[in-house]
């Protein structure tokens, strides 16, 4: 009887952990439409730095950027009235723009995106995120900016600031970024 029930419980477990391992393939597929920022590098022509964002197919959201910087581009979330514009970096001004932030803007945070350091403020009614990726040595380092502002002003009731990043929809699109590092930068997408 405890052979026969040992067997079972084992039985049931493999079930259970096969369904999990569906429930986290299906979740992976089902991200939603994807937004891959690229910047440029030192380490070549043939690579780039690449950045994912998710955000839901059906949120009405709008992109737009130019074609010949597709490193920043502007996530128009309609249904917001808010505006997320990523841009991913490689240069020498993370660090000096984080003190000149921690002297000069009263609401200056730190805290930790993805579980990367990170820098935050308040300016000209947007929140900036400064996402610290990779140090490459003491003055050039790779990074995200994250900056979020209202679409249209004559809209009531559209919060500013960080108000912003605290709407769950807006976070849950920010917080979506996976930083892949250097890729071989598609000869589709530079065509576009």
């Amino acid at each position: 009887m405890k052979k026969l029930l040992s067997v079972i419980l084992a039985g049931l477990m493999v079930l259970a952990l096969a369904a999990c391992g569906d429930d986290n393939k299906g979740s992976e597929e089902n991200k939603g439409e994807k937004l891959t920022l690229y910047g440029e590098t030192w380490e070549g022509d043939d690579v780039m730095l690449a950045v994912d964002f998710y955000y839901p197919a059906d949120a009405g959201i709008t992109l737009e950027g130019d074609e010949e910087y597709p490193n920043w581009i502007d996530m128009h979330y309609n249904d917001k009235n808010i505006t997320i514009s990523p841009a991913i970096f490689e240069d020498t001004t993370f660090d000096a723009n984080k003190e000149y932030a921690k002297e000069n803007e009263e609401t200056y945070e730190e805290f930790k995106l993805n579980g990367y350091n990170c820098y935050a403020y308040e300016d000209f009614g947007g929140y900036w995120i400064y996402v610290h990726l990779e140090e490459l040595s003491e003055t050039t380092d790779r990074y995200l900016v994250i900056d979020t502002e209202v679409i249209d002003y004559s809209i009531d009731d559209t919060p500013e600031g960080k108000a912003h990043y605290e709407d769950k929809d807006i976070k849950k699109i920010i917080d979506s970024f996976e930083y892949r590092g250097l890729v071989e930068y598609p000869e589709e997408e530079a065509e576009k």
